[in-house]
């Protein structure tokens, strides 16, 4: 990949970050500061999507953060296909252990 490529997904990623924050924020779900059980369904189905879209974002960000710091190394530090494929399993990992993170905390 090309320093210009690396710098847009570098560039990329960090609007992403911004919007992550952002969608992140129990403050800007539907519902927000309103008490359960006055939540009425529509709300509640809104809130349910504002918080799956915090996950896609954070899921995104991930992505775009690995893609920009793999294609950043230089030829002779990349990993072999073998290796490549335990890296993609670690880095599927990390980014489930992300996602539930954030859930676990959303129930809390």
């Amino acid at each position: 990949m090309r320093d210009d490529q690396i710098q847009r997904l570098t560039d990329l990623a960090n609007d992403i970050t911004e919007v992550f924050i952002e969608e992140a924020d129990p403050k800007n779900w539907s519902g927000a500061g309103m008490p359960l059980s006055e939540i009425k369904p529509e709300v509640r189905g809104n809130r349910y999507w504002d918080k799956k879209n915090a996950i896609q974002t954070g899921t995104l960000l991930a992505r775009v953060l690995d893609l920009a710091a793999r294609d950043s190394r230089s030829v002779t530090t990349k990993t072999e296909e073998d290796d490549a494929e335990k890296e993609i399993a670690a880095y599927e990992k990390k980014a489930k252990d992300l996602i539930n993170g954030i859930q676990q905390r959303q129930t809390h």
